[in-house]
This record gives C-alpha cells, structure tokens and sequence, in this order.
C-alpha cells in the first residue's frame, strides 16, 4: 500500500489492487486563504470525511468520489472494511465545534486509523477498538486538535507500530497550531523521510512504535 501526505489533515491511499482512498480533503484556500495547499485533483474510489468543515471536506473531491462516508457506522467498498465513530471537534461535547469521525480501514491486511480533528483524549471505551492498529494518523497541533502532548498518550495507549503526524503547522497554514516538531520532541524513534509518500506492507512494519514525518505534496 502506498500512503501519501497532501496536507494538512488529508491523505491519499493506493490499495495493492489500485483503489484509491482519500481521507479528509481539503478545500484549497479556504478560511480566507488561511489554509494554502493546493487543490486536490485527483479523483478516488472512496472518500472518508470526519466533518464538513472546509480544511476537512472539498466537495469538489467528494462529488467525484465514487463513495463517501461521512457517518458513524460499518462499511464495505470494493473489499476495503472500514469502521467510524463518533467523537468530538474540542473538550465540551462539540459545543465549540462539533462532531468528529475516527475512522479505522482494513485493506491488504493492515489496520489504518485516522483520527480526524480529535479535539479531547479519547475514552477508555474507544480503546479496544484501535488498539494495535498498524498505522496512526494523528493530528498533533493543538489549538483545534489534541495537541502534541497528548497525541503521544494516546499514541501510548493505542500502541500502533507506525504513526505519521498531521494537522501541524507548516509555511502553507495560517492557522494558530504548533510545528510538527513539538511533537517529535516527545517520540523516541523518529524518521523525517524527505517525502510526501511510503509504501507500508505488513512486512516492513517496524517492531515497535516509529514517527515517520512526510512532506505535505500539495
């Protein structure tokens, strides 16, 4: 499988059978330009999106998706499982900023979860569920998110072997969120691969839990 970063909170998966995933992408400019990638052209076989705030849901992408999920629940696309549910945007129930999905896909024998913009650490109850999984995309931000210090608790709580931060401030983000180096600060093993895109087979997993930090390619 490969992943690629486009940015922001947005990647894209190529399955070994050539079906293409997107998770959250963005809308290219929006927040009055705050938010700088480019567009996202490309069109996917499935689309996951944790909300419908614009730095998370292009409706450009999604309507040329050929399925979206955008709902708490359990899922099958072209042999791909996946499984969402339902946290929060912030620390008040979503009373500041709404709902968020956290979404688990099962696709050539790896587990990938995608934490969306989790705004609090998660509970106890949603543990089970993404323990072990194989590769964690976490935000680690703050400000809107879980910031670094408790993405790497809840890092130690799943214990996935492979993690690739998102959600981080680079020279493209005019959103008040901290660089992805306060976060890799608190992690042991950790490798900036030089690039937006890995390929991840249950094979070269490492043995224990490893950051790799990719180039935004947009």
């Amino acid at each position: 499988m490969k992943i690629r970063y486009l940015g922001h909170a947005a990647f894209e998966l190529v399955t070994s059978s050539g079906t293409k995933v997107v998770f959250d992408p963005y809308e290219s400019g929006s927040y009055d330009g705050a938010l700088g990638y480019g567009p996202i052209t490309d069109a996917y076989d499935l689309a996951v999106v944790s909300h419908d705030h614009p730095d998370h849901c292009c409706g450009d992408v999604t309507s040329k998706a050929g399925k979206v999920i955008d709902s708490a629940g359990s899922f099958d696309h072209e042999g791909i499982k996946v499984a969402t549910f339902p946290t929060f945007h912030d620390e008040t129930q979503g009373s500041e900023r709404g709902k968020n999905l956290v979404t688990i896909v099962e696709v050539d024998g790896l587990r990938i979860a995608h934490l969306g913009d989790l705004g609090h650490p998660l509970a106890e109850s949603d543990i089970p569920s993404l323990a072990g999984v194989d590769v964690l995309l976490v935000p680690v931000g703050g400000f809107f998110t879980i910031d670094a210090k408790i993405a790497a608790e809840t890092i130690a709580m799943i214990g996935p072997r492979l993690v690739i931060p998102m959600h981080f401030k680079t020279p493209k983000i005019g959103f008040p969120i901290a660089p992805v180096d306060e976060f890799t600060a608190m992690m042991e093993h950790v490798e900036k691969a030089g690039a937006s895109e890995i390929t991840v087979s249950k094979g070269n997993l490492p043995d224990g839990v490893k950051v790799i930090v990719l180039d935004p390619a947009l």
